[in-house]
């Protein structure tokens, strides 16, 4: 039986779409700035969405701590809680295709920093020793300062 040689043009099409989808998937729509950053190219929109989760996050930092510095535990966890695991998954509708953009390394990194918080929020709520809470706060704000160093965010100027 004799292949078509459009059998194997349509098999090589097929493997290049396939290579293209993961590339994307892999890195995201982004590249390097001009200050050695990966930057991600993000619609205004997008953008405005991830820097408004970002701000919700320091401003959950800022409640811990208030809340720690209060002896007003409640206050800490439900700060924590509100922008863990719960958070991500009421946002999933806008999302999607932002994490489309994303590459996973900052995916990665982002979901573990929501993840961080609810474990935060259980240590607080467990009254756990403040030193061990501190800790655990310490290595949540690293993935903040590594993001910020690592990335940025940029608007997309593609026309579409």
């Amino acid at each position: 039986m004799k292949k078509s040689p459009l059998a194997k043009i349509a098999i090589l099409l097929w493997f290049v779409t396939i290579a293209t989808i993961g590339y994307f998937l892999y890195f995201g729509n982004t590249s390097t700035s001009l200050d050695t950053r990966t930057a991600i190219h993000l619609t205004p929109a997008e953008r405005q969405l991830v820097l408004t989760e970002m701000r919700a996050l320091l401003e959950a930092v800022n409640g811990m701590l208030a809340g720690l510095g209060e002896k007003d535990y409640e206050k800490a966890a439900k700060s924590a809680e509100a922008v863990g695991m719960g958070l991500v998954a009421s946002l999933e509708h806008q999302e999607k295709t932002i994490l489309l953009k994303l590459p996973v390394s900052f995916k990665k990194m982002g979901f573990g920093t929501h993840e961080k918080f609810d474990l935060i929020a259980s240590k607080i709520r467990k009254k756990e020793e403040i030193h061990n809470i501190l800790k655990e706060m310490d290595d949540l704000t690293k993935n903040c300062v590594a993001c910020h160093a690592g990335y940025k965010i940029e608007i997309d100027t593609e026309k579409k």
